[in-house]
């Protein structure tokens, strides 16, 4: 089965082309980092076309005043126009180009988002305030809108970390967003920020909430570090209602991750991960991974 981040890197690329993202299914061969590279490549080139478009726009920035450019924006820029101005005047601009941002609505932000030169948040995202942000990055995932927010995650300083961590209640959307950001050193600073009590909470809304957040869950658990994720695992795998874990566990091998599942229990203490080995549930994952192992080509 493609794996979360290759399926992510699918649908960015469908997204940055207009295209459904079934359409593309036959580049799924590539991997999560080729088709990254190549969605990269793809924009550059998409971006690069409009440049001059672009410098024009930016010579008139200086000109016209914060409150106009907003109110402008708002009555008659459609979105998506603005998310591909507004990253390169961002650049020529930075001081400016805050300052409107911070009378933009936050579904106006929402909206242009997708749209943004992916070149342009790594210098751009740093600068903005969090009071910014955070209205913003709350509108999509209200609009569950993982993808888009995953791109700004990436580059999230610590500071925002910690910020957004404080301020964003919704476990589901942190999980979902999270398994898409494919920097696992990021992932890592962010669960560190969110601390063993919100791992746990974590864990908790995974187990109740739909199949494909708990498949998630245990993917992201699966790419940080195992001291990081020991909360959350033990709460899954080692919870004293054996009926959770079992479900815990036929929901991984619904949702193909069964490869996740057994190596996130290496960070189990011997007395839990041997109350594990004795479920049914769990010597069935073991065989059809044992299975699979076999059937895959060395």
């Amino acid at each position: 089965m493609t794996d979360l981040l290759t399926r992510a890197q699918l649908s960015l690329l469908a997204a940055l082309l207009q295209t459904d993202a079934a359409n593309l299914s036959s580049l799924e061969r590539l991997g999560a980092d080729d088709l990254k590279d190549l969605r990269n490549a793809m924009s550059d080139a998409l971006f690069d076309e409009q440049a001059e478009a672009f410098a024009r726009v930016g010579k008139l920035a200086p000109l016209v005043p914060n409150a106009l450019v907003v109110s402008v924006a708002q009555r008659a820029v459609p979105p998506e126009v603005a998310g591909r101005v507004g990253g390169a005047v961002g650049l020529a601009h930075g001081d400016r180009a805050i300052g409107v941002l911070s009378g933009l609505k936050p579904a106006y932000l929402a909206d242009a988002a997708p749209y943004v030169d992916p070149r342009v948040i790594p210098h751009f995202a740093p600068r903005l305030p969090a009071k910014l942000l955070i209205p913003a990055a709350k509108e999509l995932l209200r609009r569950r809108d993982y993808l888009t927010a995953s791109r700004f995650v990436e580059f999230a300083t610590d500071e925002l970390i910690v910020a957004f961590e404080r301020a964003i209640d919704d476990d589901e959307g942190i999980i979902l967003t999270g398994v898409l950001v494919s920097d696992t050193n990021v992932m890592n600073d962010i669960m560190r920020a969110a601390g063993a009590d919100r791992s746990l909470r974590m864990a908790r809304a995974a187990i109740a909430s739909k199949p494909e957040v708990l498949a998630a869950l245990l993917s992201l658990l699966n790419r940080i570090d195992r001291e990081l994720a020991r909360p959350a695992v033990t709460e899954l795998l080692g919870h004293s209602d054996v009926d959770v874990v079992v479900h815990v566990l036929e929901v991984a091998r619904a949702e193909g991750v069964v490869v996740e599942v057994l190596e996130v229990s290496a960070v189990l203490d011997g007395e839990v991960r041997a109350r594990l080995a004795s479920l049914d549930a769990w010597q069935r994952i073991t065989r059809e991974a044992e299975s699979w192992a076999h059937e895959t080509p060395a």
